[in-house]
């Protein structure tokens, strides 16, 4: 298992639909009432395609990418192109020393807010504030950690651009679709004749269980 640090074209990524999901377990008490538990502490996201939406060139991509992975297998560098950059994140506040600090992006509702570990920046993309002034710096692009030239001013705000991708690995071994015999040598496919969709699994989300987290419904 290994991470290919290659991205598909960016129309064969367009292409592709994110879907994040969270597992929550949902308990029906004897009063009707609900306890539900959140047993990961990250959604697990996964993207999706029809093969309708592609050329004959883009499908070939598609099915030489899936070959080099040997399906499963090995994992892919991959962009959500409805989320892929921030601006003016907020990192917290500085720390002591020269501490790493986490690149995050943070989606919010209301009061509630969740804070998903970016572990893929796009490198050159990363500018880091100290109270406003940008902060010189090193970056890892494989874990999203900054790690600051000089020492931070402890306890003054930090906020950061940057653009960012995530690491796949695709949902199944196999690639399986089907056209008619003359559609096929002209290259052309409507969507009711696809019988399968690609699916791909992000591998970045931090992965665990969440630690024992229940909230009654009233």
């Amino acid at each position: 298992m290994a991470l290919i640090a290659t991205r598909l074209s960016t129309r064969v990524e367009s292409g592709f639909a994110a879907t994040p999901g969270f597992k929550t377990t949902v308990h029906t008490l004897r009063s009707g009432h609900e306890s539900r538990n959140a047993d990961w502490a990250a959604p697990l996201r996964r993207y999706s395609a029809s093969y309708a939406a592609f050329s004959e060139a883009e499908r070939a991509e598609l099915v030489g990418c899936q070959m080099a992975c040997r399906g499963q297998l090995h994992d892919f560098l991959f962009r959500d192109w409805l989320d892929f950059r921030r601006s003016g994140q907020s990192l917290g506040n500085a720390p002591a020393g020269t501490t790493a600090v986490q690149l995050v992006r943070t989606y919010g509702f209301g009061a509630e807010a969740y804070s998903r570990a970016i572990k893929r920046p796009v490198a050159g993309s990363v500018t880091v504030y100290q109270a406003g002034v940008a902060k010189a710096g090193t970056i890892d692009t494989a874990t999203g950690l900054f790690t600051p030239t000089t020492a931070w001013t402890t306890g003054e705000p930090l906020t950061a651009d940057f653009e960012f991708n995530v690491r796949v690995r695709f949902a199944n071994d196999f690639v399986e679709f089907a056209l008619p015999d003359g559609k096929r040598r002209r290259g052309e496919l409507a969507s009711d004749e696809v019988l399968h969709k690609q699916v791909l699994v992000e591998q970045d989300m931090g992965f665990g269980l969440f630690p024992g987290h229940v909230e009654p419904s009233p």
